[in-house]
């Protein structure tokens, strides 16, 4: 199975534990997907930008998210379906 390039805007909600940001809820379009496990998170440098990448899942599907600290938005960028 691949993951299919998504590469649309989505509005995140964040949960903080330990200082460090959760994914918690994604509103994608009309749908709201809970997040059931973070995988991997990572971030790169592009140049004054940080981007931070999320590796998350629900129960049916795996998302690739990034979060640019530049201009504080969130994309989902990758789906995956896990069946």
């Amino acid at each position: 199975m691949t993951y299919e390039q998504v590469k649309q805007p989505v509005e995140v909600v964040v949960v903080f534990k330990q200082r460090k940001p959760e994914p918690f809820i994604i509103k994608w379009g009309k749908r709201y997907i809970r997040i059931q496990k973070i995988h991997l998170v990572h971030s790169e440098r592009i140049g004054r930008d940080k981007v931070y990448y999320f590796s998350v899942s629900d129960n049916a599907n795996a998302y690739r998210l990034s979060f640019s600290t530049e201009t504080l938005h969130w994309h989902m960028d990758e789906v995956r379906v896990l069946s």
